[in-house]
């Protein structure tokens, strides 16, 4: 009796603040998953296929950036469940919702990435061409 510690640990229920900030994340990341990458990839695919593939698009960057990108904010949101802190939830939440916007905007930056260096490529042939048939050359 006398060594024995009886403890009776009552978990605290977690502050209306931590379920806010993931509900409200939730929400933010799926709209702009909704709102920003698929008007994103819709738009890089409807210029592939403008050009008829000539368009030089990183699908193997944009999918690995995607995939590491919401994973990250999807780790974000879970520790969102963890943590009994409301101002550490929302600083988790906003963390999510950036990480999920710069992947979402990130295949726009991959293709004009990779459309200037196509372009880097296109201007010496043209300057060849000029050359050979410009008159007086």
């Amino acid at each position: 009796m006398f060594g024995r510690r009886t403890t009776t640990r009552t978990r605290r229920p977690r502050p209306r603040a931590v379920w806010a900030a993931l509900v409200t994340s939730v929400v933010i990341c799926l709209l702009i998953v909704v709102g920003v990458l698929l008007p994103v990839l819709t738009l890089i695919g409807a210029a592939d296929g403008g050009t008829a593939g000539a368009l030089d698009v990183p699908v193997g960057s944009i999918a690995a950036a995607i995939a590491i990108g919401y994973v990250l904010a999807l780790l974000l949101l879970l520790l969102i469940v963890k943590v009994r802190n409301g101002a550490l939830a929302w600083v988790l939440g906003v963390a999510a919702v950036i990480s999920t916007l710069v992947v979402s905007l990130w295949p726009l930056v991959a293709v004009a990435i990779a459309g200037v260096d196509q372009v880097q490529d296109v201007i010496p042939f043209i300057q060849d061409l000029i050359a050979r048939f410009w008159p007086g050359n």
